[in-house]
């Protein structure tokens, strides 16, 4: 394989992971000002709270599920990427 198109792979990947922290960030946003919001109400400025996206696994909300769906397939593209490539977290 090329270096220079490996490098690019790698690239790549680095953009998919700021993506997919950046899509999760949004999808417990939109959850905890919408579904979720009289959860949200019980936190005050300067609480901490470990967030799981499985909490919002089960929504109603269609907006949410299709948040979800598409952080899923960003995964799984992530995944194989890494998988087909070999790259390493040494490499990331």
């Amino acid at each position: 394989m090329n270096p220079m198109y490996r490098d690019k792979i790698i690239l790549t990947y680095r953009q998919l992971l700021e993506t997919h922290e950046e899509l999760m960030e949004r999808i417990i946003n939109v959850g905890m000002t919408g579904e979720f919001a009289e959860i949200n109400e019980i936190f005050r400025e300067g609480d901490t709270f470990k967030f799981d996206l499985e909490m919002f696994r089960d929504s109603k909300d269609q907006n949410l599920q299709l948040l979800l769906g598409l952080f899923d397939e960003l995964e799984n593209v992530m995944n194989t990427l890494a998988n087909v490539n070999g790259i390493t977290e040494e490499e990331l």
